[in-house]
Parts: structure tokens; sequence; C-alpha cells
């Protein structure tokens, strides 16, 4: 069954992530991230930085919070069985650093197909407190064999 089309531009609930110190370590831990901006807020701060920066795919753990609404909305007719990742962008304004209180509102950017697949794109911009752009998350999922035709 194809994805349903109307869904382009829906909007879902916001998110709110808190950027905690121990979770930026953990996630430097996990990918294995040795840059010491990622790891001591002293060494960030002779760089240049506020605080202690998050690695840039620390925001990905945000992304899948915000795609879950997405792909659970029985309204799309995802069927997630036949879903494979397909690409994964960031548009960066600024790095993510510890005491940040992100929040992002997904929305279904676009839905098209191409053969017997379709490809549906979650956006997400991703803001700090002060309301101002830190990231634009983009999350492309393949629908394999769903298309039309």
């Amino acid at each position: 069954m194809p994805l349903n089309q109307s869904l382009k531009g829906k909007e879902y609930q916001e998110v709110s992530f808190p950027v905690k110190r121990e979770d930026v370590l953990a996630f430097a831990d996990a990918i294995g991230e040795k840059n010491p901006i990622y790891r001591d807020a002293g060494a960030a701060r002779a760089a240049g930085h506020p605080e202690q920066v998050a690695p840039p795919t620390f925001v990905t753990k945000m992304q899948i919070l915000t795609s879950g609404q997405v792909v659970l909305d029985q309204e799309l007719g995802l069927d997630y069985s036949r879903v494979v990742h397909g690409e994964q962008s960031y548009r960066w304004r600024r790095p993510v650093v510890v005491g940040d209180v992100l929040s992002a509102t997904p929305r279904v950017a676009d839905i098209y197909s191409r053969g017997p697949n379709e490809f549906l794109v979650i956006e997400a911009d991703v803001k700090d407190a002060s309301g101002q752009t830190v990231v634009v998350a983009r999350s492309t999922l393949l629908s394999r064999g769903t298309a039309e035709g």
C-alpha cells in the first residue's frame, strides 16, 4: 500500500531534549571520539566554544525521537518492516553544547517515489531555548516496493 501523500507538510508534537554532560561523554565513548572538545569543558573553551561540545552526530538521538512520531502515524500507512534508512543529513548553524535545551518539531518534508520504492523525508528544525535554530536535521527513509504503478 502506498504512503499517504496528503501528509506532506504535516507537523508533529515538539520534542524537548536537554544536552547533559554525562550523555555527551557516553556518546563520545560509544563512537570512539577522542577530541578533547567533546570530553572536557576547559578544552572546548580553549578552542573558542562556550562549553563542552557534543559530537555532531549526537543530535541523531533527538532525530530518532522526533522521527518516531512520524513512522508510527497510522494515517501515513508506513509498513516499517519494509523500511531501509536511506540518508541522514544536517545543516548546522552552530555546535551543540552541554547545557543546551533543544526542541524540535518533526514534519513530513516530502514523500516521493522512484520505481517501485517510496521515499519518506522527515525534517526537524532543532532550536535552542532562545528559539534560535542550531541545526536542521533531515532523514530519508526508503519504503521498499510500496509505490503505486
